[in-house]
């Protein structure tokens, strides 16, 4: 007889990955990559629970990695970091950033030589914008840019304007545009420019330019949370309209049946490097 306290029931945890390809739609690990490349074991041992969200920068020719990082028995999440040369061997750089709330998404960028981060802060009804005061370990608080139960906030230079996609309440999505990073920020004139859409409004990843083209990234959670993510084209954004149209029918990222992605992956942050040449850091659930 086995007793109940004798088994031993594995949840399912979110790592990260690294991919790459010719092209969004043909991404596989690199020559020599093992994923998952991160876990949050590898930050901070056993009681490691998950590792999601994760944006990449390149610094002085070594590859730094942001990604949300929650612990077993923690109320919420902080922001951890780890760092590579070769994108094969990794290395934890522990927490960077700690909140009284729930922390997560650190969408990291580099704007005239500083570098910045704006994690997720929904639980503090914020969107709020950090600069790196001595990079990667400590970020000073610059500005909060939106109030509100926003999420995921991702923000593109398109046409002479930054502008900003942002969820609502999870599975609205909503456009924010400004002439700097730091705002002010203006609401586009639509107040939703999706409603309540499961399948495509909650930002994924971040926007980026192929060949002209904007490209937004949403996740796909009508399966189920987390499930897959798909590619929209950004056709019209001015401040005053909007519209949009899948990329390609098929998924970018979704559940593989085994692994450690065996469940779901929703998340991807790309470099492009070349013409045919994408490098992918992406989330998964397994």
């Amino acid at each position: 007889m086995t007793l109940q306290s004798d088994v031993v029931v594995k949840r399912p945890v979110w790592s990260i990955g690294l991919l790459q390809g010719p092209s969004l739609s043909q991404l596989s690990p690199p020559e020599g990559v093992v994923n998952p490349i991160i876990t949050a074991q590898d930050i901070i041992g056993p009681k490691g629970a998950i590792a999601a969200d994760p944006f990449a920068l390149q610094v002085d020719g070594r590859w730094f990695v942001f990604f949300e990082l929650m612990t077993t028995g923690s109320p919420h999440a902080v922001i951890a970091a780890a760092s590579s040369v070769d994108l094969v061997n990794w290395t934890p750089l522990g927490v960077v950033l700690e909140q009284s709330h729930h922390l997560s998404y650190p969408f990291v960028f580099e704007h005239e030589g500083e570098i910045f981060m704006m994690p997720e802060s929904k639980k503090a009804r914020q969107v709020t914008i950090y600069r790196a005061e001595a990079f990667p370990y400590r970020w000073k608080k610059v500005k909060t840019l939106l109030h509100g139960r926003y999420c995921d906030a991702s923000m593109v230079c398109f046409e002479k304007r930054y502008w900003l996609f942002v969820g609502w309440q999870s599975y609205s999505l909503c456009v924010f545009y400004a002439s700097h990073p730091l705002g002010p920020w203006k609401r586009h004139a639509w107040p939703f420019v999706r409603l309540y859409s499961k399948g495509s409004a909650r930002p994924g990843g971040r926007p980026l330019l192929i060949d002209g083209k904007l490209i937004r990234f949403g996740q796909d959670n009508r399966q189920n949370y987390g499930h897959s993510l798909r590619a929209w084209e950004v056709t019209t954004l001015t401040p005053t309209w909007f519209s949009e149209k899948l990329l390609c029918e098929e998924t970018i990222l979704s559940a593989s049946g085994q692994g450690w992605n065996a469940l779901g992956m929703h998340h991807i942050d790309i470099h492009q490097r070349g013409p045919q040449d994408f490098l992918a850091f992406v989330d998964g659930i397994g």
